[in-house]
């Protein structure tokens, strides 16, 4: 009996139990992009990579990433599929990023970290390490020590002037709005342009409006930063609001470069009749208009009222100290009167009263 073809078998159906009985794998990969040397102000991604060869029924647990001297923001949910090919064997993961922007020049050392997850047909969750990484963060030419260093990989700066009245007079007020737009950066890294007092402007600063900017499809692409200021004239006369000037650096062309925004003349006139922004000289106007009847009616009823119960008490307080006297000398005088009648009380008990 030839037994090749059934040990063949045997053999194959040994290799399939073993190969559907092995543990499913899980690999992490880590890597910084764009590289191991950024200048402050910088981002930079850490990019970790969480496959497997079967799939995943959740999302990884990935830890939490803290870095003294660096702001770190956590992925937020957002990921990237992956297939990649690893020693000839297919894979299957998303890819997480972290964002890194370093405040001050020093070399930074990001530790391994724990990746938990639950690749499909696993019999309990799996845990995979990165491998430890570091980056150096140098201070950009141009920027002086302490100086706020806003990097970016393209900038846009415009600005907005919004007067209350044209022309402007002594009272009005008049919005200067700033729009900061930078690539490649978020939102919080961007530094409020410097604005300085005028003389003759009273100067009331608007809280900003900071966001991201994104590429429509869930990805940040960059910040924004609106800073709006409100100028109130308070004298006649010529006014300029200052220049407003930038600086960053260029991280794709690795050089120093300067926004800048032109001053914005104004001239304030006198006016005669001064209004203010919130006046209430047309409401009295027309509340009087509306309720004029009504205090005609209304108002000289509980006027007189009020003069009546006010003269009255007057009386009062003037005659009311004469009354006792008066009634002393209106009794002394009934009973003279009645000693020369010879007049008997009618009430026995006070004929001592009469004697």
């Amino acid at each position: 009996m030839n037994t090749t073809p059934v040990a063949a078998a045997l053999c194959t159906l040994l290799l399939g139990l073993s190969v559907w009985a092995a543990e499913p794998q899980l690999k992490v990969q880590a890597q910084l992009v764009p590289g191991s040397n950024v200048v402050v102000g910088e981002q930079l991604q850490l990019q970790v990579d969480v496959l497997t060869d079967t799939w995943f029924t959740a999302a990884a647990t990935l830890p939490a990433l803290q870095l003294p001297g660096a702001r770190v923001q956590a992925p937020d949910g957002e990921s990237e599929h992956l297939n990649p090919v690893i020693d000839g064997q297919t894979f299957y993961g998303m890819r997480y990023r972290y964002r890194i922007t370093p405040d001050v020049a020093q070399s930074f050392n990001v530790p391994a970290l724990t990746i938990s997850a639950q690749p499909g047909q696993a019999s309990a969750p799996l845990k995979a390490q990165t491998v430890p990484l570091s980056f150096q963060a140098t201070r950009p030419p141009g920027f002086a020590a302490g100086e706020v260093v806003l990097v970016a990989q393209g900038l846009r700066l415009t600005q907005a002037i919004t007067p209350s009245a044209t022309p402007l007079n002594v009272g009005d007020s008049l919005t200067r709005t700033l729009t900061l737009q930078a690539d490649n950066t978020p939102g919080l890294s961007l530094p409020a342009p410097l604005q300085a007092e005028v003389k003759g402007l009273r100067r009331y600063p608007q809280s900003p409006t900071i966001s991201n900017l994104d590429d429509g499809r869930g990805n940040i692409s960059g910040g924004q930063r609106i800073d709006r200021q409100v100028y109130r004239v308070e004298h006649v006369g010529h006014y300029q609001l200052p220049a407003i000037r930038v600086k960053w650096w260029d991280s794709r062309n690795h050089r120093l470069q300067v926004a800048q925004l032109p001053a914005v003349s104004l001239q304030a006139l006198a006016t005669s009749s001064y209004t203010p922004t919130f006046s209430i000289a047309q409401d009295l106007k027309q509340l009087g208009q509306h309720s004029r009847w009504q205090l005609s009616r209304h108002g000289m009823f509980w006027g007189t009222a009020l003069v009546a119960v006010g003269v009255l008490v007057y009386l009062a307080r003037v005659l009311w100290p004469r009354v006792p006297p008066l009634w002393q000398r209106g009794v002394g005088a009934l009973r003279r009167v009645c000693r020369q009648l010879r007049l008997l009380p009618l009430n026995p008990r006070h004929e001592k009263d009469f004697p």
